[in-house]
């Protein structure tokens, strides 16, 4: 039974960041993706860790569309390679636990 699957997303919330969209998750045919939005502050933080990053997320971050509300950065891993990087980027959206 061959299943087709039309996009499907997802958004996942952060209660720190106050119900604010931590990223959203993109589902089709062979293929997962989740996108990140950059706002001015975030995009800030991204160059103070871009030396951290690998070639191939930065080139994915210095190529997306800035938009008025932030940069839309959407990413499609094939494989566990910049998974440590991905953290790295959603560590930016969110707040530090001051807690700590």
């Amino acid at each position: 039974m061959d299943v087709q699957l039309g996009i499907l997303s997802c958004r996942l919330f952060d209660n720190d960041l106050g119900g604010k969209t931590l990223c959203s998750l993109y589902a089709k045919n062979n293929c997962l993706g989740f996108m990140i939005i950059f706002g001015k502050n975030e995009r800030e933080k991204f160059e103070d860790i871009r030396d951290t990053l690998s070639d191939a997320v930065c080139r994915r971050y210095d190529e997306a569309k800035t938009y008025r509300d932030g940069k839309w950065v959407m990413f499609e891993p094939t494989d566990t390679s910049e998974f440590d990087d991905y953290m790295k980027l959603l560590a930016v959206k969110r707040k530090p636990n001051r807690k700590q």
